[in-house]
């Protein structure tokens, strides 16, 4: 939407910004559903990890759970359609409108990443814990023709319930293990960032567009104080603040400055800026008049609800 139409990976990178904007909500909203479950043990949750188990291994995690009684494994996929999981070999068949579509089965991805993640444990931390595992598919518009039977499969409301299931396992380590595991995943956890994707395709910016746009590709105008609408279609644009802030991160730069988001926004309003800025999770460096906000891609952008 913001690639100029003549650009030549327009439709490339188009269809790569939807699937990257339809996984990072589904994760969140995972990640929202994990807070809401009664643990009645200390826990931890770690979005996105990735470790390297071996010199020729490397785990990759969506949403890892740890407990002092066990480690759970949350594999997301924001797929829609109707979904075969097959085995013989592993492979995941998502069908739309009648076109087949073939993905590395994430039922393999999981069973690969428990074996890992047991040998690191072993060779890093010199204890085990239990592992479960289970693929979570948030999107309400799947439809699933064959399950798979070694991993469970959950629907995005299930998962506190699934969680809360496993409440019954007793501790089986110290707090002060539980807190060692914890540190070294942290500490070995280092994510492959993709972003920003000008960078990754070496896009020129100029052939992006500024300010807010809608999803049919016309450009936003303020209605109101809170609503934006499309001066191309006519409709309101959704959480059109949020969005566009997501665009600069995945697509612009890493950083941002009090006078690039105004420009980028075209909101002529300090205050307003300021404001949106603190509501970020960004880290500032310099002073006031220098000041530039960096963004950790490994959290979420936004701290709490935003207004359009």
């Amino acid at each position: 939407m913001r690639l100029s139409p003549t650009f030549s990976k327009n439709i490339e990178l188009q269809k790569e910004l939807i699937n990257i904007q339809a996984g990072y909500n589904g994760e969140c909203r995972v990640d929202q559903l994990i807070q809401e479950t009664h643990f009645t043990l200390p826990f931890q949750t770690l979005p996105n990890v990735e470790i390297q188990a071996s010199p020729n291994r490397l785990i990759q995690i969506d949403s890892l759970i740890i407990t002092p009684s066990y480690i759970c494994i949350l594999e997301v996929k924001h797929l829609r359609g109707t979904l075969k999981f097959l085995e013989n070999p592993y492979q995941l068949i998502q069908s739309i409108d009648g076109t087949n579509t073939t993905y590395v089965c994430p039922q393999q991805q999981i069973l690969r990443t428990v074996d890992s993640l047991e040998y690191w444990l072993q060779h890093e931390v010199g204890m085990q814990l239990p592992i479960f595992k289970a693929i979570v598919l948030p999107n309400k518009r799947t439809h699933i023709e064959i399950p798979p039977t070694q991993i469970k499969l959950l629907g995005s409301k299930e998962v506190p319930l699934y969680l809360q299931e496993l409440n019954k396992y007793p501790a089986i380590i110290t707090t002060n293990q539980f807190q060692h595991i914890i540190n070294k995943i942290k500490n070995s956890n280092i994510p492959y960032n993709v972003f920003p994707l000008t960078k990754k395709h070496s896009i020129p910016l100029e052939q992006l567009k500024t300010g807010i746009i809608c999803c049919c590709g016309g450009q936003g105008r303020r209605y109101s104080q809170r609503t934006w609408t499309c001066q191309t279609c006519g409709k309101n644009i959704d959480n059109a603040i949020k969005l566009a802030m997501l665009d600069w991160f995945w697509l612009f730069k890493s950083t941002i400055t009090h006078k690039e988001c105004s420009q980028y926004l075209q909101i002529n309003n300090k205050n307003r800026i300021t404001k949106l800025l603190k509501q970020m999770t960004l880290t500032p460096t310099g002073h006031t008049r220098s000041r530039t906000y960096h963004y950790d891609y490994r959290k979420p952008l936004f701290k709490e609800n935003l207004s359009k």
